[in-house]
């Protein structure tokens, strides 16, 4: 992916410590999580991003890490990672972007929870929206439980204020318990 600078300096598809993430107006800034860890993991998370930039603006997005697979004995490691979109799609028109793209690449969406994956994309944040529908709960009802979210989310955003928490990405990070396996790679 070609980065490119914006008129303050920050390369928006990449962590540059200082520089703040703002949408554009009429646009929404979502955080996204992507896992795989089935086949090709690092091109399955490539297309996702591919995918995701055709659906609004990626303005940053954190190293890929190596994990544990959190609830899953037996299964292959995941690559994770996190990335920002800013797009003018409502929360449940993102939702269903995401699991087209999910199913485009071979996941059965029907019965994947705690599931080999060849991708997930989680909406962790929507900026500060709180909802809880049958579809879908904002932030990610897991979030602040999850090592292998919080660790590239701290990478790419430490001082965002988790909705409900009311508490920072770095705090949240502070209180896990550990126990998963997290490598950067990249």
């Amino acid at each position: 992916m070609p980065r490119s600078k914006d008129k303050t300096g920050c390369q928006p598809d990449g962590y540059r410590p200082g520089c703040a993430i703002r949408p554009q107006p009429g646009e929404r800034l979502y955080y996204l999580g992507l896992g795989s860890n089935l086949g090709d993991r690092r091109a399955h998370l490539d297309r996702a991003l591919s995918f995701l930039a055709g659906l609004g603006h990626l303005l940053k997005r954190s190293s890929i890490y190596e994990t544990s697979p959190v609830g899953m004995p037996g299964s292959a490691p995941f690559l994770n990672m996190v990335a920002t979109l800013a797009t003018a799609l409502e929360p449940l028109d993102l939702l269903r972007e995401c699991q087209a793209c999910e199913a485009g690449q071979g996941r059965d969406l029907a019965d994947s929870r705690l599931r080999d994956r060849v991708i997930d994309i989680d909406i962790l944040l929507a900026g500060d929206m709180v909802m809880d529908t049958p579809e879908l709960t904002l932030p990610h009802p897991r979030l602040a439980e999850r090592g292998f979210v919080l660790v590239p989310l701290f990478e790419i955003a430490p001082k965002l204020l988790h909705p409900v928490e009311k508490v920072t990405v770095a705090r949240l990070l502070s209180r896990l318990k550990g126990g998963e396996r997290i490598t950067r790679l990249d």
